[in-house]
């Protein structure tokens, strides 16, 4: 049971770790493009919007770009006893598919460049996930995952995204 809890609870922090770090890949390019941003736990937004198309797709991307190497980090790792590596993954790939869900009335950064490169709303989106889900089953396949790890840490991530949408409210936009 000890190592059940364990288990969520490090999922949880994960989510949240995978969340702050894909927001400071898109903070990080707006601030590389001279660009003056407002981060939030869960977002990103550039002061007066951009000035080209092309700072707005290389912005948009970084996020994503971030959770893709992330997942890989987690792919690397996951021969390593503990599952830390699964669990990076699952982080990743349960992000962009939330993500990619919420696309349907609020375009994801990835819907936004499919979009706007005219490729169709869900080309990138679905691409990234399908990355992101050959991931995990590769890293299924090294670790210790099964029935058990998935459900545990299917719980511990709702918990951290809930936590992560719901608690963005109450953190301060912080201008950069």
């Amino acid at each position: 049971m000890m190592e059940m809890l364990k288990l969520a609870a490090v999922t949880v922090v994960t989510v949240v770790v995978t969340v702050v770090l894909h927001e400071l890949g898109h903070l990080a390019a707006a601030k590389a493009l001279g660009y003056e941003a407002i981060i939030r736990l869960n977002s990103v937004s550039v002061i007066g919007g951009t000035h080209s198309v092309r700072d707005a797709i290389i912005i948009d991307a970084a996020g994503p770009l971030v959770t893709l190497v992330i997942a890989a980090i987690g792919l690397a790792m996951a021969h390593r006893p503990g599952g830390l590596g699964a669990t990076i993954v699952f982080a990743a790939l349960m992000m962009r598919i939330l993500a990619t869900a919420v696309s349907i009335g609020n375009p994801n950064d990835e819907a936004r460049i499919s979009s706007v490169l005219g490729l169709g709303m869900w080309t990138l989106p679905a691409l990234v996930v399908a990355i992101l889900l050959w991931m995990m089953v590769l890293v299924a396949r090294r670790s210790e995952t099964g029935p058990k790890w998935f459900a545990v840490s299917w719980i511990g991530a709702s918990i951290g995204f809930t936590g992560v949408v719901f608690g963005e409210r109450f953190l301060p936009a912080i201008p950069v």
